[in-house]
């Protein structure tokens, strides 16, 4: 049964191809920055894959919260379709058409299907390998968009824009974004490294958790002219002790603002030894926006700007 189900996909999804491939050639006017109708197209996504495509894709379904902001800020937001119920920005992309949530249990290939895009956004093999390999064996292209730093945002910003045929509006944006964040590093190149503040960056409190040089809120804490106490841990989210953060002994305790009622002033204070934290005596406790600073996406560098102004209020005014 689920091998006819399959056939009858890829049967529709191959007329519906040759209809999109036919209303490509009969050619509507390209908008100011995008490739014309009918142009081959292609980009390599996070994963190492080429992308192809006949023609600039014009029906895209996004299963990642971050590759949906990408996609509307590489200026391909009029050819979204689909994304899932974690896409909440912009407003825009809240109103789409939902295919799951984010694992790939909660994705529903046939719900995908059936909005007969021309190309799917993943966050790539590691989350979504099960509903890459589905919607390869029905033809159906994939984008993985899964970058492990500021560049890489960057670098798969202009590449959904030229799988978009937006290109140019790609590569605007992911300048911009870079542009704003070498702002902020200038801004606090002045202060000696010794002399900048330190932050235990808490992902979760049990088991407690930290961000690893691997992980994006690392890179947000140095970019703003912080110095991450555990910048020595390898990998993404690293367990660590409370022994250890206690003697590290951090200037600044921040996290995501999803991190719920577990950190505040009065809850760590609570935390057995934690009251002789500088970070703690001085009421030094910081929730950032989980979006901005967790998210891989365009508003990182709203991120780094905002870690900077609890770090260096004197310096952005």
């Amino acid at each position: 049964m689920m091998k006819k189900s399959i056939r009858r996909m890829a049967a529709s999804l191959a007329l519906a191809g040759a209809f999109a491939l036919a209303g490509a050639a009969q050619g509507a006017q390209a908008a100011p920055g995008k490739v014309a109708a009918g142009a081959r197209v292609s980009a390599t996504d996070s994963s190492g894959r080429v992308v192809t495509l006949a023609a600039p894709a014009r029906r895209i379904v996004s299963i990642s919260p971050a590759a949906t902001e990408v996609a509307y800020a590489a200026g391909a937001g009029a050819c979204m379709v689909g994304d899932t119920t974690y896409c909440d920005y912009p407003a825009a992309a809240v109103a789409l058409p939902k295919v799951g949530g984010f694992s790939s249990s909660t994705i529903s290939v046939e719900r995908i299907v059936a909005l007969k895009p021309d190309l799917v956004l993943t966050a790539g093999p590691s989350m979504h390998g099960a509903v890459e390999t589905a919607l390869a064996k029905l033809g159906i292209a994939v984008f993985a968009y899964d970058p492990v730093d500021f560049d890489g945002i960057a670098r798969g910003m202009n590449a959904i824009g030229d799988l978009a045929g937006t290109g140019e509006t790609a590569r605007g944006a992911s300048g911009a974004m870079l542009s704003s964040i070498a702002k902020i590093r200038a801004a606090v190149a002045s202060v000696p490294q010794d002399r900048r503040p330190t932050v235990f960056w808490e992902v979760y409190d049990e088991p407690l958790m930290t961000c690893g040089a691997a992980s994006f809120p690392h890179a947000v804490i140095e970019a703003a002219g912080g110095r991450d106490i555990f910048t020595d841990l390898p990998g993404a989210w690293p367990r660590v002790s409370a022994e250890e953060v206690i003697r590290r002994a951090p200037d600044y305790i921040m996290g995501a603002d999803d991190h719920g009622d577990k950190l505040t002033v009065a809850g760590v204070m609570a935390r057995p030894g934690w009251s002789t934290i500088p970070a703690v005596k001085s009421g030094r406790i910081v929730l950032l926006p989980a979006n901005l600073v967790s998210r891989a996406g365009p508003r990182i560098a709203e991120g780094v700007l905002a870690l900077a102004k609890a770090l260096y209020p004197e310096l952005f005014r």
